[in-house]
């Protein structure tokens, strides 16, 4: 086929056209009197450049271009008018370009690349990478010309050219294709101002090597975020609330991409916890009152518990009747759901004195307090309860030790002839009480009979 491609004379005025350019230096704007250079540090991030006519050029970091003089070329049948084509000097790294891709351009790009490789990208999405020893072009969408020298050959879309060193004989290959993708939580739950993650997986497109990208919903600008895996797999991050949507390309060996798989819905929601809530064991632990407040659930649809019946969901939830509720949240016309457990913001102590018959001064009186949340789970280390312990009347301040979810203290001897009253009360951080116990206990000593 690029046999007869190349010898059609439509192709062949066009070739005649490109020879004539290669051969007339004085066309070409040297390398000292070039009008622009682009030259990003190493570690910059891609580059996006405008040009005149519409071509957009991206370069990838590190990448090093140099703008040359404008000229007109026919790229069309033969009697066409002449397109405007931009000139381009690719120094070393990555320059992705998109053209309007039209069946008559009106504009064009030649790209000069080293090893006197050059090659004409007509529309669509075409990639030049120059490497050390190794010239790549590849016409992702739409047709190109290239060339080692004045040897100019059709490119086809969906083929990738490769130069290497002085090899007059080019490498060629596929573009890889679209791959499909897949997010594993297409609804995330990112709390107290918190970012949300979600694995992606990528499969198909001929290559075992995907670029990841994250976009706003209804842009198709420079993505938020991307991503390189080898591998099927890889994980999006640092995601704040908001509609997203998820694509991935394959990428081959030689650093070209194919075209990107459709796009999947991704949802990030906010929770704003209200003061003296907190997120624990996966559980949202709420006041009686209080209110959990979502950022980013415009559009959602929301039920409680096991119903199937949906509404609009509202901008923040309680607690139903003070007790444990789930609410699950959905796009519409979705049934991938995130669940919001509610609990009531409570703490309960089991407190236990012992010996239950202890006397003084022979006995230690120990007091262990175990801590447990409003489902009877271990609380966490972040349960901070307040402790209270009185010999009768008088409080006193034991030393308390803590493993886990028990505290443990050993109670002075009270003072006096006995016998003695302890109390030991417990209550979470915000006063609420969680429990309580209290002991007799003797004195050692037997009381004295005051002689008459």
């Amino acid at each position: 086929m690029l046999k007869t491609l190349a010898h059609s004379p439509y192709i062949q005025s066009m070739l005649r056209g490109l020879r004539y350019v290669c051969l007339l230096p004085a066309l070409l704007a040297p390398a000292s009197a070039l009008a622009e250079t682009d030259r990003p540090a190493a570690d910059s991030q891609p580059t996006v450049k405008q040009l005149p006519g519409g071509a957009v050029l991206h370069l990838g970091p590190g990448a090093r271009i140099e703008m040359g003089r404008s000229m007109k070329l026919q790229l069309g049948s033969p009697g066409s008018a002449q397109t405007v084509t931009q000139v381009v000097k690719l120094v070393s790294g990555r320059l992705d370009v998109d053209l309007p891709l039209s069946k008559t351009p009106r504009t064009a790009l030649l790209i000069q690349a080293p090893h006197k490789v050059s090659a004409v990208a007509k529309g669509g999405h075409s990639t030049a990478i120059a490497d050390a020893d190794r010239v790549t072009f590849a016409a992702v969408e739409g047709d190109m010309l290239a060339a080692a020298g004045n040897d100019w050959k059709p490119l086809p879309s969906g083929l990738v050219r490769a130069f290497v060193g002085s090899d007059p004989t080019p490498q060629e290959h596929a573009v890889p294709g679209a791959p499909t993708v897949a997010v594993e939580k297409p609804v995330i739950l990112a709390l107290e101002g918190g970012q949300g993650r979600t694995g992606v997986n990528a499969a198909g497109g001929g290559s075992p090597h995907y670029q990841i990208s994250l976009w706003r919903k209804g842009e198709s600008a420079e993505p938020q975020q991307r991503i390189t895996v080898n591998g099927a797999s890889g994980e999006l991050s640092g995601l704040a609330p908001g509609s997203y949507e998820v694509s991935a390309r394959a990428l081959d060996d030689s650093g070209i991409f194919g075209p990107d798989s459709a796009r999947r819905a991704l949802r990030v929601i906010g929770a704003e916890l209200p003061p003296g809530s907190r997120y624990e064991n996966g559980v949202i632990l709420l006041g009686q009152t209080a209110r959990l407040k979502l950022v980013g659930s415009e559009g959602l649809q929301a039920t409680y518990g096991a119903s199937n019946y949906f509404i609009e969901a509202p901008s923040s939830f309680g607690l139903t009747r003070g007790q444990e509720t789930v609410v699950r949240l959905r796009e519409a016309g979705s049934t991938d759901e995130v669940r919001v457990l509610m609990a009531p913001r409570t703490l309960h102590a089991n407190v236990h004195i012992n010996p239950r018959l202890a006397r003084w001064p022979l006995d230690k009186v120990d007091v262990t307090v175990e801590l447990y949340d409003a489902r009877g789970q271990a609380a966490p280390d972040s349960a901070q309860p307040k402790t209270e312990v009185f010999v009768d009347r008088d409080q006193v301040s034991p030393s308390w030790t803590r493993a886990g979810n028990t505290l443990h203290a050993t109670i002075p001897a009270g003072k006096g002839a006995g016998p003695w009253i302890v109390r030991v009360e417990v209550s979470d951080e915000f006063g609420d009480p969680a429990g309580r116990d209290f002991l007799e206990v003797e004195s050692a000593e037997p009381a004295k009979i005051s002689a008459r």
